[in-house]
């Protein structure tokens, strides 16, 4: 497994492709990943993760911070 992680390393190297290799930036991700995009924009190792999760992160926090709806009363359910 280090001998293969190894070998695209050196080849990435060689050949220029080495800027295409990013880490994912989420806290709790460790992964590397090749970024396929053509203009290499790529930010995620997996959209469908921790893309997702920050997204929804990042959301939840704007709501919070410009929510300006009154309270609901009790009574009207």
């Amino acid at each position: 497994m280090l001998a293969g992680l190894l070998g695209v390393v050196a080849v990435a190297a060689l050949d220029g492709t080495w800027v295409r290799l990013k880490m994912c930036p989420a806290e709790d991700c460790r992964w590397v990943f090749y970024d396929h995009a053509r203009n290499r924009t790529g930010v995620w190792c997996q959209m469908a993760e921790c893309g997702n999760r920050r997204k929804v992160r990042e959301h939840r926090s704007r709501r919070r911070a410009t929510s300006t709806a009154p309270p609901r009363c009790s009574w009207w359910g």
